[in-house]
């Protein structure tokens, strides 16, 4: 679905509700996941054209708190009709504005495939402020989400082994030490191929890469610059990279009892 299609959707979805303000209809679905995406090319395209966003856009993020907000916004005397018009008014500039730039707004997503055994809600969290900071424009927060959830994954895998030691003072370089040689992934190791040796290298500069950007640009540190989108989004994908390879690795290894386990 391109960007005018799912801003008309939400004029239709919004129209629908604003006619059965309260009233309850089991035969709507609500579609809130497409109300979402194009609340984020409309804060995107308004960002673009220095102007601000609708209200019912800025402080609402499903389609019930939208209609909500423009019934309790000023215009709770006003009809059904007036209603629609407005919203309709408020969202057709922004198709407008598409169709005469020619252009269509693309939602970067990053995924990260997380295995169930090892997902514990610190972890989810983090993959979820990730996406979020990424839509929100937070680039800074999104390099300090990145960082913390590699640092979570790494941890949880060490808890799972009975002779390591860690503490809040262990860094992400160290932490990552600690997963590669507990899940046998030293590029020293002479048994591994050389090509699978050259992956973890390059993954072993990632991680360091991840950890000193975050100290220098994070959100917790007075960043030198601020960080751009495709810096912030290079270094998410790169973090969830290394931790769909620490999954995977920690999976097949368990699978083959390879692996000494605490009890």
């Amino acid at each position: 679905m391109n960007a005018i299609d799912r801003i008309e959707q939400v004029k239709s979805d919004m129209s629908y509700l604003i006619n059965t303000y309260g009233e309850y209809d089991d035969k709507f679905v609500h579609d809130d996941k497409n109300f979402q995406q194009a609340r984020i090319i409309i804060k995107k395209l308004a960002k673009e054209k220095g102007i601000n966003e609708p209200l019912f856009i800025k402080d609402a993020r499903t389609l019930d708190e939208a209609v909500t907000s423009i019934f309790f916004s000023g215009n709770s005397m006003a009809n059904e009709v007036t209603l629609k018009n407005y919203v309709f008014s408020e969202l057709n500039q922004y198709i407008d504005y598409i169709e005469e730039h020619q252009i269509d707004v693309k939602i970067v997503h990053v995924a990260c495939e997380v295995p169930e055994e090892l997902t514990f809600d610190h972890i989810l969290e983090s993959i979820q402020k990730c996406e979020k900071r990424i839509n929100d424009e937070d680039y800074s927060g999104a390099v300090t989400s990145a960082k913390t959830l590699v640092e979570g994954v790494c941890k949880e895998i060490l808890q799972k082994f009975p002779n390591v030691t860690i503490d809040n003072k262990t860094d992400l370089p160290a932490l990552f030490t600690k997963v590669r040689q507990n899940l046998n992934l030293d590029p020293k190791d002479p048994k591994l191929d050389n090509s699978l040796k050259e992956v973890l290298t390059g993954l072993i500069k990632i991680v360091n890469g991840i950890s000193e950007i975050r100290n220098s640009h994070g959100d917790s540190h007075l960043p030198k610059y601020k960080i751009d989108r495709h810096h912030a989004l290079v270094v998410v994908n790169s973090a969830k990279t290394v931790v769909t390879f620490l999954f995977n690795t920690y999976e097949y290894q368990l699978d083959r009892g390879t692996l000494e386990l605490a009890k």
